[in-house]
């Protein structure tokens, strides 16, 4: 079980003890802080009510970055990121938060989330906690689909 997140073994825990399953999912966003659009997280911002100066900064922080790739005395040449929040920054954890906060309206079970890491849970009674929980599963990826966080594979 999870020991960094005590209620959830506590409810774990409880449904076990009243004789029910529980199945758990796990999701990690890959690569989930270099994929949010910088358009959309502003977007985000402003439905949050930030604005004017703010907005103009944080539009600022993300917008016209470059980077480009270094093994030993060989660089590739400087591209522009168009998204993601900058790793090792204090701002840009909390630009991720903002932009992942309206995930928990997307799910009906008990979840709880870190980062880019999601577990949403139900004890199973009947088929119908079963098929809330894979509902669930199919909200999460529309989500994702829809926030642009995980783009389809293309073939």
């Amino acid at each position: 079980m999870d020991r960094s997140s005590p209620y959830c073994e506590e409810s774990w825990t409880q449904a076990l003890i009243e004789g029910f399953g529980i199945d758990v999912l796990y999701l990690d966003y890959r690569k989930a802080f270099d994929s949010v659009p910088h358009k959309r997280l502003l977007e985000q911002l402003k439905s949050y009510g930030i604005s004017g100066k703010l907005l103009r900064w944080i539009q600022s922080f993300l917008e016209e970055r470059l980077m480009r790739v270094g093994i030993i005395c060989s660089f590739s040449d400087w591209i522009k990121v168009l998204s993601g929040v900058p790793q090792g920054s204090v701002l840009g954890p909390r630009l991720f938060l903002l932009f992942v906060n309206d995930l928990r309206d997307w799910v009906k079970n008990s979840m709880r989330m870190f980062a880019d890491d999601v577990k949403t849970w139900s004890a199973i009674r009947t088929d119908a906690d079963n098929n809330s929980l894979q509902e669930d599963l199919n909200s999460l990826s529309r989500w994702s689909t829809e926030s642009l966080v995980c783009h389809p594979a293309k073939s």
